[in-house]
């Protein structure tokens, strides 16, 4: 994972090679909606939208991001949940090894200059390396760790 997309499957490529890609190494997907109105999920833009999920990784397909516009794409992913540490599929990692339960001190070291954010009325404490990666964590101490890691266009979901 990285804030290019998920191992060879980059932000604007085309959605049902990139689920043939994630179903080669993690099988059939566990939830699929199907398209749908953006606005029955988040706040994302374009007329349309489908979240395809293996357990607690789950891709986002639209046709606008700042990647393309027009067609439909892979535009984003999230891996984990707040309370499923350890869920399936686990093992996934970022390019520079960082993954779900990874510690803070962990993030900062593989990347120096990532924020650390505090938790606010609205959301979690999360770390944030660009708009294409950036990911929630337990607190902002050395051995917080990582609950959820995001890729590619933030929409709210």
């Amino acid at each position: 994972m990285s804030g290019e997309g998920i191992g060879s499957a980059g932000f604007g490529a085309e959605p049902e090679g990139v689920i043939s890609y994630i179903n080669s190494f993690l099988g059939e997907p566990t939830n699929d909606t199907g398209w749908i109105d953006p606005l029955t999920i988040g706040a994302c833009p374009g007329a349309e939208l489908r979240l395809v999920s293996w357990g607690v990784l789950t891709l986002l397909f639209g046709d606008v991001s700042t990647v393309v516009q027009g067609r439909r794409h892979f535009v984003a992913y999230t891996y984990g949940a707040e309370g499923e540490v350890g869920a399936a599929p686990v093992g996934l990692v970022t390019s520079r090894n960082v993954t779900i339960g990874s510690r803070v001190v962990d993030v900062v070291a593989a990347y120096p200059a990532a924020t650390l954010n505090p938790e606010d009325d609205f959301t979690a404490p999360f770390f944030y390396v660009n708009d294409n990666l950036r990911g929630f964590v337990t607190g902002l101490t050395d051995d917080s760790t990582v609950t959820a890691i995001l890729g590619g266009m933030n929409c709210g979901i």
